[in-house]
């Protein structure tokens, strides 16, 4: 791709050899050389670019002194200065909000102007052979034409992190390209591919290693990388239909301290949600002046800058909220593909009364960029046959539709219970202290209490490895628990790091979202027949695990030298009592037999147990 510019080439010396007799006609008698395309586009943008910044500055400057009226006249007022005073600083902001309108609509055509001549720029490079900066300012034909020129290195480095293959349009038929942020170990694909069904070209992206080894172990693609260090911008990204996304919830969640639920903290995420649209160029406007109508351009401030109001959250976490919508609108101003988003989030999103400016925000920040349809909705997945609780806020933003298919069964699903999932009988109560700390004034653990084994139960936390069955001690696997939440017995939950990670694992399974929520879902937006299938999945997790064939753990305590307790190996209870009884048998049968044989014994006699009635 290094092809000198024909820019380069010394021109021809017309002042020696004036050229032949068409060149003579010419005024001055010398040949004039053709300009060079690309330098003439380059100046071209050079220009557009100086005349867009100083009218910008000057639409700038003019918007503070409107501002600085409506100061004045709040003074005024105050101060209770005579009535004509106010009156002039109307009648000068009336003024000014006047000329205002032409003012800014000279900003938005150099605006538009700018963007025209960076297209011509890349078109003359790319025709030339020379590298392109914005591949995307290509149509179509030439954007293909140009990534075919490059090596495949090159290709890499163009499209990386992302797949190299999404830099080319996808072929008739082939499965929507999805992108799924804060991913973890894979509950929204879990529900997607092996509860619904649906095939779809999904690349995820979380920054917990374990959570993408996990979800790589179970076949799904993983960026392991903090969102917000992504571009929305990368030109692999041109055939994204949609997003889905379950940002951290812990700051919000009922289990935690609720620190993202304060008014600051939900004011700083709303301030930069409404700051999402302008930033990507989707401001309505009115009356721009000269017959302009629709959107302002984009204010020119980078994601990082729109950020940067989160710099002021006490936890960080928080705020990756805002790329629920961040992220879907930077795509749509950038390549105008994507059709739908899909969140997850805690329920106090919708129950919180502090969260609700920031739910009216997401809502009006797509509206506002002018998607049809947005709604958000609270789910519990032990309604979907869970073996656990979860109730969480989910959300849906459609641009051109609305969903057709329900998300709530048409007909209870039957409850799963959590003796059910372990393969226990009846009666048992499951306690939830584990390991947590002592209180020192009181002496008990902190937190934790029972639950019934009749009924789903309660919500899986990071903690949940310590839970044990109270008549007896028995534990849980990391395989139990994500069957709980919905996963697939042979679901590889991995641990990144030293030792076995049993605190790590289990969080994962406690931070995923249940797959069968997530079938309902996305069955929901793209109108597929989720019920049936959901159905039939719940019956095939929960089927092998029925009174009498359960994997049952050993009892608190023991411990064979060789793994913990609580992962210790597991012995089916109907074997086990089968391989007790004929020991005992078989040792009944040799005393019996020596008995027999000693001279001057006879056999002990065989007491019977009272049956009782």
């Amino acid at each position: 791709m290094n092809v000198p510019s024909p820019c380069a080439r010394p021109a021809p010396d017309t002042i020696s050899d004036p050229g032949g007799a068409a060149a003579m006609d010419n005024e001055g008698g010398a040949a004039v050389a053709p300009p060079c395309p690309l330098a003439e586009a380059e100046r071209l943008h050079e220009r557009a670019a100086v005349r867009r910044a100083a009218l910008l500055a000057l639409a700038d400057a003019h918007s503070d002194e409107i501002t600085a009226a409506y100061d004045a006249i709040d003074q005024a007022r105050r101060w209770r200065l005579p009535e004509s005073v106010e009156e002039a600083g109307w009648e000068y902001r009336g003024g000014l909000e006047e000329e205002s309108t032409g003012i800014w609509a000279r900003a938005h055509m150099a605006h538009w102007v700018l963007q025209a001549a960076r297209v011509t720029v890349a078109k003359v490079r790319s025709a030339l052979g020379l590298p392109v900066d914005d591949v995307d300012l290509l149509d179509d034909a030439e954007r293909d034409a140009y990534i075919a020129s490059l090596s495949d290195q090159e290709r890499e480095e163009l499209a990386g992190p992302w797949p190299v293959e999404w830099l080319y349009a996808p072929k008739p038929g082939a499965p929507i390209r999805v992108v799924n942020l804060f991913a973890g170990p894979g509950g929204w694909c879990e529900g997607i591919v092996h509860v619904l069904g649906e095939p779809v070209d999904m690349v995820g992206v979380d920054i917990s290693e374990a959570a993408c080894a996990t979800a790589q172990a179970a076949g799904f693609r993983r960026i392991c990388a903090s969102v917000t260090d992504l571009d929305p911008a990368n030109p692999a990204l041109r055939y994204v239909v949609a997003v889905i996304l379950s940002p951290p919830c812990q700051t919000l969640s009922p289990g935690g301290k609720l620190a993202g639920l304060a008014e600051e903290a939900m004011g700083l995420v709303e301030e930069v949600i409404s700051q999402a649209g302008a930033a990507a160029g989707f401001v309505m406007v009115d009356d721009a002046g000269d017959g302009m109508e629709g959107y302002a351009p984009p204010t020119g401030a980078t994601w990082d800058e729109v950020r940067a109001p989160l710099a002021g959250l006490k936890d960080a976490r928080t705020g990756l909220m805002a790329e629920a919508v961040i992220w879907p609108l930077a795509l749509q101003a950038r390549h105008n593909s994507i059709r739908w988003v899909a969140m997850e989030q805690s329920s106090n999103l919708l129950k919180a009364k502090a969260a609700e400016y920031v739910v009216e925000a997401i809502a009006s920040e797509f509206y506002g960029a002018g998607w049809e349809y947005a709604k958000f909705s609270l789910v519990e997945a032990a309604d979907y046959g869970a073996a656990s609780k979860k109730n969480r806020t989910f959300m849906v933003c459609m641009r051109y539709a609305r969903p057709f298919t329900s998300y709530r069964p048409s007909k209870p699903v039957p409850a799963t219970t959590w003796a059910a999932c372990m393969g226990w009988e009846k009666g048992h109560k499951v306690t939830t202290r584990g390991v947590r700390g002592i209180n020192p004034l009181t002496g008990r653990p902190k937190g934790g209490g029972t639950f019934t084994a009749d009924e789903p139960g309660t919500t899986v936390t990071g903690t949940a490895y310590g839970w044990k069955r109270e008549a007896d001690g028995l534990t849980h696997t990391h395989a139990d628990l994500g069957r709980a939440v919905g996963f697939r017995a042979d679901f590889p939950w991995t641990h990144v790091g030293r030792g076995e990670g049993i605190r790590n694992k289990t969080q994962l399974i406690a931070d995923t979202v249940s797959p069968m929520a997530a079938a309902a879902w996305i069955g929901h937006i793209l109108g597929r027949a989720w019920e049936a299938r959901t159905r039939a999945y719940v019956r095939s997790l929960y089927a092998l695990r029925r009174s009498g064939s359960r994997t049952l753990l050993r009892a608190a305590g023991e411990h064979d030298g060789t793994r913990p307790a609580t992962l210790g190996r597991v012995v089916p209870a109907k074997k086990r009592a089968i391989k007790a009884r004929t020991e005992r048998a078989a040792v009944r049968t040799a005393q019996t037999a020596a008995a027999r044989t000693a001279p001057g014994t006879t056999a002990p006699s065989r007491k019977r147990r009272p049956v009782r009635r």
